[in-house]
């Protein structure tokens, strides 16, 4: 078998929904933090004397609002609708699920372990906030203990497509591809387009020796990010070291030229266009 020789993409997805059974493949990237982080022991204390309040159900047209901020993908209208329902119910998963995300998206990495360590012990069978759980995790550089929540969640529901994509990312960085490929086969099949995700598992199906679905991946992947420099390189690797298809290597490589390949590609690409045009000749 040939060597792969890749570049991978570690990513974070992260599931926003406000169903604990509904996964999303958007994408939600972490921002400089605003304020100092507040450790979870400093909450837990606060929690101690905070006088015991009767436990309203919030209404159904509460969860619609959280649903349609979420759609909308506003920050602001997320926690003012996920605050709205822990006034009332101060243990409900799905609104401390969507407020964890919130402060994620601030960096405020340990105020949303502790959201989520609430929604947790309030619906532990929810997977997705696991999923959740395990992208704080790798954030904070804990990366064997978000490889165990990611499988936790994919325990609970082994179609949790978030976690597959996220633990995914991992095994091909790994270069356990075998494994690679099956949860990421779970993150497309439901329905997970981010490029990142396909130039994952496109290297994972090269290296399986899948190599005309790989190209499929590949392809879709440039449809959404067209001048993606890592699907490019990935993408010519496959055509000109795997299925020798060196004409077609060859317009991809130029392609790749043009945008500017990844760090430390540069050797890599001139022999693979040595390779393709002494192919066609």
């Amino acid at each position: 078998m040939k060597r792969i020789i890749t570049c991978f993409s570690l990513l974070a997805l992260a599931a926003c929904s406000s169903s604990p059974t509904k996964e999303t493949s958007e994408e939600t990237k972490t921002a400089v933090a605003e304020a100092p982080r507040v450790e979870v022991d400093e909450f837990k204390d606060l929690e101690k004397v905070e006088p015991v309040r009767p436990v309203t159900p919030p209404a159904p047209s509460q969860y619609a609002v959280l649903n349609e901020a979420i759609k909308s993908q506003s920050d602001e209208r997320i926690y003012q609708a996920s605050t709205q329902i822990l006034t009332q119910s101060p243990n409900d998963a799905r609104a401390l699920n969507a407020l964890a995300m919130y402060h994620y998206k601030r960096g405020r990495f340990d105020l949303c372990r502790y959201l989520l360590g609430k929604a947790i012990s309030s619906s532990p069978k929810t997977a997705e906030l696991y999923s959740n759980l395990g992208i704080v995790q790798l954030a904070q550089n804990e990366r064997r203990d978000a490889v165990k929540s990611f499988r936790k969640a994919l325990d609970i529901n082994n179609d949790e497509a978030v976690a597959a994509a996220n633990l995914g990312a991992i095994y091909v960085q790994e270069r356990d591809f075998a494994k690679a490929g099956v949860v990421l086969e779970t993150a497309y099949r439901k329905g997970v387009r981010d490029p990142r995700v396909l130039n994952n598992y496109g290297i994972a199906l090269t290296a399986q020796g899948k190599l005309d679905r790989a190209e499929e991946m590949y392809k879709a992947a440039l449809k959404d990010s067209g001048n993606n420099k890592e699907v490019l390189f990935n993408y010519a690797i496959l055509l000109v070291d795997h299925m020798q298809k060196y004409q077609d290597g060859l317009e991809v490589i130029n392609r790749l030229k043009f945008v500017g390949g990844p760090a430390d590609s540069r050797n890599r690409i001139i022999a693979l266009e040595n390779k393709a045009k002494a192919g066609i000749k």
